[in-house]
């Protein structure tokens, strides 16, 4: 399939109807009538939101092959009531959405603001750039008109291909924001469709929670308790616990005298018996080995 506009391969993953279902009476507060709700999703795929949400009962529905960042940019962003969506979670494509959506999320007459719902990873609700998006880069300070959509399950994400794995290494949540006048109108619609506690972070996780700070996802257990590190940090503790892992092995693997050969050759490069003709004295790299 092609595109009008660059793509990565492994962002094309599409949303299970049943993420659709756990927001729904957020729509339906929204606007009664699905008919007349107009949703925008601005990343393609396969194209399959849209049939997806004509299942649902919603009838007008944005969602083409077009250039978000540059109809953004040219002002022309079609409109719409709601941005239903799933950014592609690689480059800055997760940030560049919330940008654009927070603002217009927050205009000040609440019949013009447009309602998003977003789709990301969990831990995207503590990162410093989603914070300072929503006008907080403190986890404990929680804007009203921002809340969360914590699923009861893990979601399955299906590639047009069939290539990649069904669950991710993460868990989603979707990430909401509505004009400060409907916060009490859509936590309402949520508590009479999914129950009295399905509205914060008791009662049972057989059903979705409404949440609204970072605490409660806390409690819910659905973010990670420390910031997620980037993928340098990541590999260097990877690196670490094998590092680890190997010393462990050669205390319970090696005898006595085994041992003592192992000693023979360890601590720096320059006191080795043997030298690797790859590396100078201080164990530096200086010719590859294939």
């Amino acid at each position: 399939m092609k595109f009008p506009y660059k793509t990565d391969y492994n962002d094309h993953f599409e949303t299970p109807p049943v993420a659709y279902e756990h927001i729904l009476p957020l729509l339906d507060a929204l606007q009664p009538d699905r008919s007349q709700h107009v949703i925008y999703d601005p990343y393609y795929c396969n194209g399959q939101t849209k049939e997806i949400l004509l299942n649902l009962g919603f009838k007008k529905i944005i969602h083409e092959k077009r250039d978000f960042y540059n109809d953004i940019m040219q002002n022309t962003v079609p409109n719409h009531h709601s941005c239903v969506t799933n950014p592609p979670y690689s480059d800055d494509h997760k940030e560049k959405c919330m940008r654009y959506l927070v603002p217009n999320m927050r205009t000040s007459e609440s019949e013009k603001s447009k309602s998003f719902f977003v789709l990301m990873p969990n831990y995207i609700a503590i990162r410093n750039h989603f914070r300072i998006a929503i006008g907080s880069n403190d986890n404990e300070k929680n804007p009203l008109d921002i809340f969360y959509v914590v699923p009861p399950i893990m979601y399955e994400y299906n590639h047009p291909d069939g290539t990649g794995k069904d669950f991710p290494p993460f868990a989603s949540i979707w990430f909401c924001g509505v004009h400060p006048d409907k916060i009490d109108l859509v936590k309402e619609g949520f508590r009479k469709h999914f129950g009295s506690h399905s509205v914060g972070a008791l009662g049972s996780r057989d059903v979705p929670h409404l949440v609204s700070t970072v605490e409660e996802l806390r409690t819910l257990g659905a973010v990670p308790v420390e910031k997620r590190k980037n993928l340098k940090q990541r590999l260097k503790l990877k690196r670490k616990l094998n590092e680890g892992n190997q010393g462990i092995k050669v205390k319970e693997t090696f005898n006595s005298d085994q041992q003592q050969k192992l000693n023979d050759t360890a601590g720096p490069p320059s006191q080795r018996k043997k030298k690797s003709r790859y590396r100078d004295d201080d164990g530096v790299r200086k010719k590859k080995r294939f």
